[in-house]
């Protein structure tokens, strides 16, 4: 029985192998076909140009801050406060109010390999053989935070600033304090102590509400950040 089988299946085999390799044939360019597709369609300007957009580089971040408890913790994004010189206004990406303190977050984009001190005006990124210059968003932050406790009339000490590289990145050296990969809701959370009473929580609220529903500021901002670009000028602080 099992010789008849096999004898079978040789002749069918033998009767039918232009049709048996025309078909894998197919089902190869079909799969080469829509891999192809996938790989165009990832790669896109379009594609690209959602990725780098403001809504998809705060994703993680906006993510990560939605699963704080609201009842505790009040988020805010956007918001426009005036510059340590008294020049304009700046932006501050997010900022999470709680009786446990005012936390500053400033997302960062850059992807690869990242080299940088506390110190260092500029830091490097590195990835398939290209490297690019960024602010230090210790110290670009460390200006956000300084200028949202000015606003707030609040001691720079009840600020405090959070950095979270939210696409895959690796450090020469260990990363500066409050400089995550991930981790920031968990980061948050770990501060226990009460710092603000519930009197004092809610005019601070306030008034970053008011920062961050401030039209007139986020006009006078992105006027500022349009003749900055024609100007050419290097990465500021207070941007």
């Amino acid at each position: 029985m099992l010789n008849k089988a096999i004898h079978f299946a040789a002749e069918s085999l033998s009767s039918h192998w232009h049709v048996i390799f025309m078909t894998c044939l197919v089902l190869l360019l079909i799969t080469l076909f829509l891999t192809v597709r996938q790989y165009n369609r990832r790669n896109s300007p379009k594609a690209k140009s959602h990725q780098d957009s403001p809504r998809a580089r705060h994703k993680t971040v906006a993510d990560s801050l939605k699963r704080l408890p609201p009842d505790t913790y009040k988020v805010f994004q956007d918001l426009y406060v005036s510059r340590l010189d008294g020049k304009g206004v700046t932006r501050i990406a997010y900022v999470v109010a709680a009786r446990h303190g005012i936390f500053c977050v400033h997302p960062q984009r850059e992807t690869g390999v990242i080299k940088g001190t506390v110190t260092d005006r500029l830091w490097t990124a590195a990835e398939s053989g290209m490297e690019t210059t960024f602010t230090n968003p210790v110290i670009r932050n460390a200006y956000h935070a300084r200028a949202l406790a000015r606003h707030l009339n609040l001691p720079d000490a009840m600020i405090c600033p959070v950095v979270l590289f939210d696409q895959e990145v690796t450090f020469t050296t260990k990363p500066p304090a409050h400089v995550l990969t991930s981790g920031l809701r968990r980061f948050i959370l770990s501060y226990q102590a009460e710092l603000l009473t519930e009197e004092m929580l809610d005019p601070i609220l306030k008034n970053l509400h008011r920062a961050a529903t401030n039209e007139e500021a986020r006009a006078e901002y992105d006027s500022y950040r349009k003749s900055k670009t024609k100007r050419t000028r290097k990465p500021g602080l207070g941007s």
